[in-house]
């Protein structure tokens, strides 16, 4: 896709193009900064004459809806939306606080090898902010939950980006022809039927953990009868791995039924893994 705009340009006379973070089939993402106030954004941008679908037009204005009723500090604040018409073009921009780190899928890349320590306290993090977007009302589904949508800051702490795929399951209901929105080996069976529910991110959540502790795309991994066989190819404990087969499992019915309930699942495992340490010191 070609770029809307170049370093040095000015957007709507306030938005400073300083950088360009990443591009897709849902627009192009910019960092800029913003001359009124001087705080660096992140502008995703999307040219109406490019699109080949209604669909993305419709996600794009539903994520700049939904952004703009979330209020979580891992969740980047929605800042504006806004349309701006040329002669030949309508392009449509989200401008969100532009958070600093590195996605996890770049931090794989970039060689870093995350503890089992780390990657629980990681996956507690995601699971913290899915609690939130579920128990919304109504919910509120990700539903491209994968590690190029999770930002590591410095301070170890995460961030959820991208809410292109996202829907509430109100609107949900009323679209049950939906086009298929997701990632390849990050997405449950019920994804691909155009199904999504609270447990459809808890599945690309285990999907996400699995990438981080082997290193390999979920879809690489070896599967018996449509589950991902993965207990050969890591190393960790007994208990993180109970929780991590549940997580992904195929049938909606035999995964976790919440986020909370997931959350419960994992905290009282380190509590009895800690319990377990102490006892044989």
């Amino acid at each position: 896709m070609p770029e809307l705009h170049q370093v040095g340009e000015i957007v709507r006379s306030r938005y400073c193009i300083t950088d360009i973070l990443g591009q897709g089939g849902m627009g192009i993402t910019y960092a800029a900064i913003d001359e009124q106030t001087g705080d660096r954004v992140a502008i995703k941008a999307l040219s109406f004459r490019r699109i080949n679908d209604w669909k993305v037009l419709e996600l794009f204005e539903r994520e700049a809806r939904v952004l703009a009723q979330l209020d979580h500090p891992a969740i980047p604040c929605y800042l504006d939306y806004f349309q701006v018409d040329s002669e030949l073009d309508r392009d449509f921009y989200i401008v969100q606080q532009l958070v600093e780190g590195r996605s996890l899928a770049q931090a794989i890349a970039e060689g870093w090898h995350g503890s089992e320590e780390d990657i629980l306290q990681i996956t507690k993090q995601i699971l913290e902010v899915l609690i939130y977007l579920h128990e919304l009302k109504p919910p509120v589904i990700h539903r491209d939950i994968k590690p190029q949508n999770i930002i590591l800051q410095a301070n170890r702490k995460i961030a959820l980006v991208d809410f292109g795929a996202v829907q509430d399951t109100y609107r949900s209901t009323q679209l049950a022809g939906s086009t298929v929105v997701g990632t390849y080996g990050y997405m449950p069976p019920e994804q691909f039927r155009g199904k999504a529910v609270p447990a459809t991110d808890l599945y690309a959540l285990g999907a996400t953990v699995l990438f981080l502790l082997t290193g390999r795309s979920p879809a690489d991994l070896p599967e018996i009868r449509f589950k991902i066989n993965f207990r050969d190819a890591v190393n960790i404990s007994p208990l993180f791995a109970d929780w991590l087969d549940r997580a992904i499992e195929p049938a909606i019915e035999d995964r976790f039924s919440s986020a909370r309930q997931a959350l419960k699942f994992l905290t009282n495992e380190t509590n009895d893994m800690s319990s377990s340490l102490a006892s044989s010191l």
